[in-house]
């Protein structure tokens, strides 16, 4: 092989890949959408983090936005501070809702689900584990703080 030959292939090796097609806004949110439905029927364990023995809210939604490759915090407070705020016209499949169980009509987040569209939301609930609700319904509906978006959406 003449020389100049032997020495492009030489610096080729050296130069990064081209980088793989980044993913879309529209990739991300249904791979959080698909993923919420991959943890139905997984055990609520208040401060678990693993779907074989149990998860709580908080530790569902951070999972679900990993395993599409966004990060949240551990905590639904702090998943609340540091999402941003939308209308209810706004929200989309993969977002974040927020709620107050424990204090009813006040702003002190204590509870995350993901919406999935069509007014359904999943979460891990205390009493049912992962499951899908209806926003609409009056008990969670009553409790509702605010709808989200990760800040990269």
């Amino acid at each position: 092989m003449p020389l100049k030959k032997l020495a492009f292939f030489a610096l080729a090796a050296l130069l990064p890949l081209p980088a793989a097609q980044a993913k879309t806004i529209a990739d991300a949110r249904g791979e959080v959408v698909r993923e919420t439905m991959t943890f139905l029927n997984t055990p609520y364990l208040w401060g678990g983090m693993h779907p074989g023995t149990g998860m709580d809210c908080s530790a569902f939604a951070k999972l679900v936005y990993a395993k599409a490759g966004l990060s949240l915090p551990r905590v639904a407070r702090e998943q609340y501070s540091r999402t941003l705020y939308l209308s209810p016209s706004a929200v989309l499949p993969g977002d974040l809702i927020f709620f107050a169980m424990k204090n009813p009509g006040t702003a002190k987040v204590d509870h995350v689900g993901i919406y999935v569209g069509k007014g359904f939301f999943v979460h891990a609930s205390f009493t049912n584990g992962v499951h899908i609700d209806s926003v609409t319904n009056p008990y969670y509906y009553n409790r509702l703080v605010s709808l989200r978006k990760y800040a990269g959406f």
